[in-house]
Formats: C-alpha cells, structure tokens, sequence
C-alpha cells in the first residue's frame, strides 16, 4: 500500500493563470489573493514588479521568473515542477497573462500532457479599452504589439486597415508615435481612440481621426501602456473596394491597348527575307 506521500509524489500539479490588476490595485480578486496564497510557486514576469504586487497582499509564497530571454529553459523546469506535484500560479506584469506576455509554451506543455490548468480571470486592458472607445465590439481583432521593423510595422497596418471588424493594439510610450505617424499616412480619416494608464486615478481617454491623434500627440508628454482601438473599413470603402476588385477584370480584358502593344512589336523587329515577303504579301491581299 502507498504512503500519503508517494501518492502526493505520484499526482501531478496544477498549474493556475491568474490574472492581476493592470493599474489599480484595488481590481484584484479576491480568488486571485486566496490562489496565490496558497499555490507552492508563483511565477512572474518582472521581478520587481511581481515582488510589489506579493508584498501589497501580504502573500510571502516563493517566487520565480519566467521572461521572454528564459523561457525556454524555464519552461522545462517549470514542467518538471508540475510533473513532481508542485502547484504553481502564472502571473503577468498586469492583466491577464499569455495575451502579448511570456507563458504560452508551459501551457501548451501543460495541455499535451494532461496537467490541470485552471484560469483565473480578471482585469484586462484590452477589455477595458474596448468597451470605454465606443466601438462595435461584438467582433473585434486583437493584433497585440506591431513590428519594431518599419516596413514590416507598415505592411502591417496596411492589412489591418482592410479588417472589417474593430482592431485593437497595444503600444508602449516609446513606439507610440511611429505607429500613429504610419497609420495617419495609412488611413488618415479613420476614426480611433487610444487609452493611457487605464483603471488609475490619473488615466486619459484621446478620441479622433488617426491623422488628429498624431497631430495631438506631437505636442504631448506622455508616459505608460497605450491601448489603440480602431474602427474596422466604414461599410461604404468597403462596398467601393468590392466594386473596383469586380471591375477589374473587365477592364482588363476589353483593354484596346493589348492589341496596339503587339501591332507595335513589329517594328523593332528584325525578319528574315522571307518573313518580309510573307507579311508584305500578308498586306497586299488585304488591300
């Protein structure tokens, strides 16, 4: 017969996604508390910022950390952990970590190898965001954070600007204006709104066209995470562009170009005697 303790050995852990506040403290959970005081491992993103968040709690749980630079290596360890019984709860910087954050390859490791997972919900900035820009959001794109690359940043937009449905990105205060600056020049009519430091006392709602929003920003000192929705094509530059990619088949085909491109070759080219007297008999007959 198994002790308590080789039984415990033999179960694996559980493995929690919790959500936390993404600016005001005061958006936690009272679930999110009691899991990450009793889980044997919590596991962040940013230290400092996971320590700050344990101490206003007054939970003293052991800490580790798992980022964009480690997550490889540490997500074997942390699968290991979970094989061997541990509990351990997954916590961003803010708000609900996987979306845009470290952490999907320990719960894609998680799900192949049947270990409980159990999410957590709570505060979201892209939520938040959505409901507070006044847009359609019974569908909507999230596209998380844009390239660093330029061109790469502006093949982006350019994709999105055809998205049918509200789009929403997250910006950081640094690539801020290289994003506005492309989509101005993108889509400069259409209408967006951009949230800074939302749930804290001190957080701004900007409302306008992207080509007002640049303008707007040019003069401003702006510090924290930006949230940019956006509404999708206006149903009438939808309609248009339908009727253009319609059309321009048609345009093609009845083109009288065609033929005066391949009644020109001839004249730079070069024919042997005989293809002379063919073609000049060719138009002796005709006449």
């Amino acid at each position: 017969m198994k002790s308590n303790k080789e039984e415990k050995t033999n179960k694996t852990g559980t493995l929690y996604i919790v959500s936390t506040p993404i600016g005001n403290m005061d958006d936690i959970t009272y679930r999110a508390v009691k899991v990450l005081k009793t889980t044997d491992l919590i596991v962040c993103e940013d230290p400092k910022i996971g320590a700050r968040l344990l101490h206003r709690f007054n939970i003293t749980q052991k800490m580790d950390i798992l980022n964009e630079q480690n997550e490889n290596t540490k997500t074997a360890e942390l699968f290991d952990l979970l094989m061997h019984g541990t509990s351990i709860a997954l916590i961003s910087d803010d708000g609900t970590p996987i979306l845009a954050d470290p952490g999907l390859a320990l719960v894609q490791t998680a799900i192949r190898n049947d270990i409980d997972i159990v999410v957590v919900p709570g505060p979201s900035s892209i939520i938040t965001a959505l409901v507070r820009s006044g847009f359609p959001i019974n569908q909507f794109l999230f596209a998380g954070f844009l390239s660093r690359d330029k061109d790469e940043r502006l093949a982006q937009l350019k994709r999105l600007s055809d998205e049918a449905r509200t789009v929403v990105l997250l910006e950081t205060p640094y690539r801020l204006m290289p994003v506005l600056e492309a989509a101005s020049k993108i889509m400069p009519k259409r209408n967006a709104y951009i949230g800074c430091n939302l749930t804290m006392p001190y957080e701004t709602h900007h409302y306008g066209t992207f080509s007002e929003l640049y303008n707007k920003f040019k003069n401003l000192n702006f510090k924290g995470e930006f949230v940019i929705c956006f509404e999708g094509m206006p149903i009438q530059l939808q309609l248009k562009n339908m009727v253009k990619l319609e059309l321009k088949p048609k345009i093609k085909e009845k083109s009288p170009y065609k033929k005066q491109s391949q009644t020109r070759q001839y004249k730079g080219k070069k024919f042997s005697s005989e293809k002379k007297k063919k073609i000049f008999k060719g138009k002796t007959k005709k006449y």
